[in-house]
């Protein structure tokens, strides 16, 4: 088997969508590979502004098929804020599709850093307690998604990388999914919130390393917990995915990942320094999750993992 690509580039981790080749091969195998994707097509921004590049994103997705709306915070400077779009395809195979894809945390948006440092926790309307940062951005977007969602038929799928991956996740609590696709996710709300996802099929794609899976913290004073909901689907060193490995395997293949990283990766000009940070670029998600060939195929119907588990 040829070597997984692997991306240690701080261009990726920063600007995700800038060096993109969307849908190269055409429509992926998989919903996995196909929502890892669109996540990483939720990045599409013209710099130096942050509202979505509308024209990129919809030539990107009609050569597959889909049509596409967006939903984005309004009134703001530059673009900033919420930002999500709904792919649409209408076609005998693989049936009718619908894709929300959440954009993560843009590293220039200063409303998006500020969504992510906000981790004391608010009271969510299905139950349990959640990330204040979190539930403020899918805020911003609800009102005007929810009604689109109402029009939808066939199999929906939502998904998102890093802060995207949350408001995917507080979306699929609060309107049920197919599937919850979701690639470098923190930890969302308490274990009640975690508790009104049960019979969710989720699939929680973990890239070895990425620090931004294990914030917040479980635990923070004075009583305020975090948990994630569904195992693992845990991207080795070697990029091979593996479906919740236990806690040895994954502490053993950290020490050695980051060992390896230091000698080959972080002293060259233009690399992430650690691989805590590097692991968390979307593209090494996607092109882990494109070589995955036991993901389930376009068009069957996908179990996940529904269920709570350790974190």
């Amino acid at each position: 088997m040829d070597a997984i690509p692997y991306s240690p580039e701080k261009v990726d981790l920063f600007y995700p969508a800038r060096s993109a080749n969307f849908f190269a091969a055409g429509l992926p195998g998989t919903e996995a590979a196909l929502c890892a994707q669109m996540a990483r097509l939720a990045y599409c921004r013209p710099e130096p502004y942050f509202q979505f590049d509308r024209d990129q994103i919809a030539a990107a997705l009609a050569p597959i098929g889909f049509t596409c709306q967006f939903f984005e915070s309004t009134g703001t400077p530059e673009g900033v804020g919420t930002h999500a779009f709904l792919a649409l395809r209408d076609a005998p195979d693989p049936g009718k599709l619908a894709v929300v894809a959440f954009r993560g945390t843009d590293a220039g948006d200063p409303t998006d850093l500020a969504d992510d440092a906000e981790f004391l926790q608010c009271e969510w309307p299905q139950g349990g307690l959640v990330h204040r940062g979190f539930a403020e951005a899918l805020a911003h977007v609800l009102p005007a998604l929810n009604p689109a969602l109402d029009a939808v038929r066939g199999r929906v799928l939502f998904t998102g990388h890093s802060l995207g991956a949350a408001m995917a996740t507080l979306m699929a609590s609060a309107r049920r999914p197919d599937c919850l696709y979701t690639f470098g996710s923190p930890r969302v709300g308490d274990p009640a919130f975690v508790a009104t996802l049960i019979g969710v099929n989720n699939r929680r794609f973990v890239d070895c390393c990425d620090i931004v899976t294990r914030v917040p913290p479980e635990s923070l004073p004075p009583k305020v917990d975090y948990a994630h909901y569904g195992v693992p689907y845990y991207i080795d060193r070697h990029r091979l995915i593996t479906e919740n490995p236990d806690e040895a395997f994954i502490a053993n293949d950290r020490l050695a990942a980051r060992e390896e990283y230091l000698l080959e990766y972080a002293w060259r000009v233009g690399n992430v320094a650690v691989r805590d940070l590097a692991d968390h670029a979307i593209i090494n998600y996607v092109t882990a999750v494109a070589a995955d060939a036991s993901q389930p195929k376009l068009g069957e119907v996908e179990t996940g993992s529904p269920g709570a588990a350790r974190p």
